[in-house]
């Protein structure tokens, strides 16, 4: 047995400083890199062999600089005695499945450069994947009481409010990082800080990047901040989480993160249930709490049946056909024929016979509209030997070549031959859920290469079939675009690290869930039971989302310092309970 009074003397904040710094700092990183993207990045990109990335790339060096401390501290202390491994094989060997596919999905990768890096505005490769799990090892051995607890977490609470004020500016229109100040913290002194315009449109995106997962990331915190109120003491403290939950919550409202709503409202239902005795203290209380669930529970239902698509689409692509100067446009209601006899276009329905258009001009575009009430919606836009076609909500581009015709796709590719990829029959859905219904059908046809080994890790966007351009128009009205996440957790792992690498994070999660079920759900009222439970509700929120969300530098190494974290307070709270 671990002589737990020892140890707890011997673990200092110092061991947890790297942790600390990962929940608290990598977040809040934004700064310029200019990426020189790899052959096979970049012919998997939109174009170019350079990208600016400022979200992604030094989150990912700073994470694993932190996270190589953090071990070789570890490895130290351990060696020296000042910190004994805790006995949890339920937790060890899942782990170590889990690590030990990470790995070979590497070495058997055929695109091992971006497995050991990660792909391009992701970063998540070898490295990282491996200090995800390594860290949730180290933190769960490094803490044993309530102290450490605290820390990580007021750690985590600090940084997130510094990211939910940015957030709160970005939700009003004043979006720090495109003011002067905000261009000049974090672009490189050797840019003009007039030489960049960031267009991060109007949502909510903290130092995230991206809305969605601003969303995972208010379902991971917010419990933590709730918790806190019935934990702090000081009247002053309990007003500020107070005011940091609303902020969150604000925050979430701006992000319009479906995802981060169902997390939310799975924390909502997990609050009430193992802060039970906190709630039911107060009739107040208990007819606020109530309220919160039903509200929150009617308009994650909302959210969730108005963002599925039950109609045929008005405009369906069923195919592009291209010949010798031709392109044969087929809809689910008329086809289109485009055919070019040089210096000439002509425009023919599917019997061949010629349609009537009218022409105008538009800048240097030539504009061509159809007088057939069936082609109505069609605009033809003639730029040079490039042809742009319009229908309700899709566009793509075309070009004219010398003896053929072909298709423009992201980057500037061009094909001949528009080839379907094997996928789930989702017809007339491919739109629902931001084109996630397009996603999944596309991605599980995958899973049957990788249920030993994956693709490597984040390679998702080189596998997936970037080829799908009639897919892309229906879900996305363009052809022009990359798909480089599943968004979807468990789909990104068994993809990328291979099924059997999925089932054992599985049973590291189920493993996590029980424990805390059996720790938390019961209610306890003691403060370090509080935080464990806060914790346990956090991690649940954010597996929810993972359902709909990716694993991101943002919001991921969160996750495994919490779940470590979480790990230990189940531990712990069981070892009191069994009077060990």
């Amino acid at each position: 047995m671990v002589n737990r009074k020892l140890t707890e003397k011997k673990v200092s904040v110092v061991d947890l400083f790297p942790y600390i710094f990962i929940v608290a700092v990598v977040p809040l990183i934004v700064h310029l890199y200019i990426n020189k993207l790899d052959p096979v990045e970049a012919a998997n990109w939109t174009g170019g062999d350079e990208y600016a990335d400022l979200f992604s790339y030094w989150k990912s060096r700073w994470f694993i600089i932190a996270s190589a401390i953090g071990l070789s501290l570890f490895i130290i202390r351990s060696i020296t005695g000042r910190v004994q491994l805790k006995p949890d094989h339920s937790l060890y060997i899942p782990a170590a499945v889990y690590t030990l596919f990470i790995i070979l999905s590497t070495v058997n990768s055929k695109y091992i450069s971006v497995a050991l890096s990660g792909f391009v505005a992701r970063h998540e490769g070898l490295f990282v994947l491996l200090f995800y799990v390594l860290n949730m090892l180290v933190i769960f051995n490094l803490v044993n009481n309530e102290k450490h607890v605290k820390i990580i977490c007021n750690s985590l609470l600090i940084s997130a409010a510094v990211i939910s004020l940015l957030g709160l500016l970005q939700f009003t229109g004043h979006d720090f990082f495109k003011t002067g100040l905000g261009k000049s913290l974090i672009l490189p002194s050797e840019f003009a800080v007039s030489e960049l315009e960031f267009q991060f449109g109007n949502m909510v995106y903290g130092t995230l990047s991206n809305p969605n997962y601003m969303g995972s990331y208010v379902a991971l915190v917010f419990p933590i901040a709730m918790a806190s109120i019935f934990v702090v003491k000081k009247k002053g403290l309990k007003i500020a989480s107070g005011v940091l939950s609303v902020l969150l919550l604000v925050n979430l409202a701006g992000s319009r993160s479906s995802a981060g709503l169902v997390g939310l409202g799975t924390g909502i239902i997990l609050l009430v249930i193992c802060f039970r005795k906190h709630i039911f203290r107060n009739k107040i209380i208990i007819a606020v709490s109530m309220a919160i669930v039903l509200v929150a529970i009617s308009f994650i239902a909302y959210k969730v049946l108005s963002d599925i698509d039950t109609g045929t689409p008005e405009y369906y692509l069923e195919d592009i056909v291209l010949g010798d100067n031709t392109a044969k446009i087929v809809s689910s209601t008329e086809t289109l024929v485009i055919r070019f006899d040089d210096p000439n276009l002509t425009f023919h329905d599917e019997s061949g016979n010629k349609l009537e258009i009218d022409i105008s001009k538009k800048d240097e575009r030539t504009v061509v509209a159809f007088k057939d009430a069936a082609y109505k919606n069609y605009t033809v836009e003639i730029l040079g030997d490039y042809i742009k076609v319009k229908n309700t909500g899709v566009e793509f581009y075309l070009r004219i070549k010398p003896d053929s015709m072909v298709l423009v796709g992201p980057g500037g590719k061009e094909t001949e031959n528009i080839a379907k990829p094997s996928a789930l029959n989702v017809r007339g859905f491919e739109k629902a859920g931001s084109a996630r219904i397009y996603i999944w059908s596309r991605t599980v046809p995958l899973l049957k290469d990788t249920v030993f080994l994956g693709s490597g890790p984040d390679t998702f966007a080189i596998v997936f079939p970037q080829y799908d351009y009639i897919g892309k128009i229906n879900a996305y009205g363009t052809s022009n675009i990359i798909v480089d996440k599943p968004h979807n957790i468990y789909l990104q792992i068994a993809v990328n690290t291979g099924i059997l690498s999925l089932l054992a994070f599985i049973a590291i999660i189920i493993v996590y869930i029980v424990t805390g079920s059996k720790a938390y759900i019961i209610g306890k009222s003691s403060n370090a039971a509080t935080y464990g439970a806060a914790i346990f509700i956090g991690i649940c929120s954010y597996l929810v989302t993972g359902l709909f969300n990716d694993s991101v530098l943002g919001v991921s190494p969160i996750f495994w310092v919490l779940l470590g974290t979480g790990f230990a307070c189940n531990k712990e709270i069981t070892a009191e309970k069994n009077g060990l």
